[in-house]
């Protein structure tokens, strides 16, 4: 995975990036994406304080905007643009994410959740050792609905053993 890397929004990102909130496939697997996308909305995530910290970041592949990935206040969560589906960029992603906030912060566990009907994002989290921790409803602001899902965890021990 070396055309792959993680890195910090520049200006040149926007197109890109609202093509990615702009598709109803990707953002429907998100809770808090409107859809259709708001280009003001799509602008304001690259520069909030989280974004200009690293804490939300791009994922570039071979020199192209991918997806985003981000680590806030014990919890990670991720896009990537359909091009890249399915090419282990989302687990590279994720690993590389956990990596960041078990070092940069004194979290003892880090959460994600995923919507029933999306079983790629359930695999990612499973291969980076996330563990179903039970099942949730939240709201999808893209689909206008409450809608179920398990959520996951990992704690920092358990990160610890993935590293072996």
């Amino acid at each position: 995975m070396d055309k792959l890397r993680l890195r910090l929004f520049q200006k040149t990102d926007f197109d890109a990036f609202h093509a990615l909130v702009s598709d109803y496939d990707v953002v429907k697997m998100l809770a808090m994406w409107p859809y259709p996308a708001d280009p003001e909305f799509t602008r304001t995530r690259m520069n909030t304080p989280e974004a200009k910290a690293g804490q939300f970041v791009v994922i570039e592949y071979d020199g192209q905007f991918a997806g985003t990935i981000g680590g806030i206040q014990g919890g990670i969560g991720y896009m990537l643009a359909r091009t890249y589906w399915g090419q282990g960029i989302a687990t590279w992603a994720v690993r590389e994410m956990l990596g960041i906030c078990f070092k940069n912060h004194s979290w003892d566990k880090i959460e994600a959740g995923t919507w029933a009907d999306n079983p790629a994002s359930t695999a990612v989290l499973r291969k980076c050792g996330f563990r179903k921790t039970g099942d949730g409803v939240k709201f999808c602001k893209a689909r206008g609905c409450d809608l179920h899902g398990p959520d996951f965890e990992i704690t920092r021990a358990e990160w610890m053993k993935t590293l072996s």
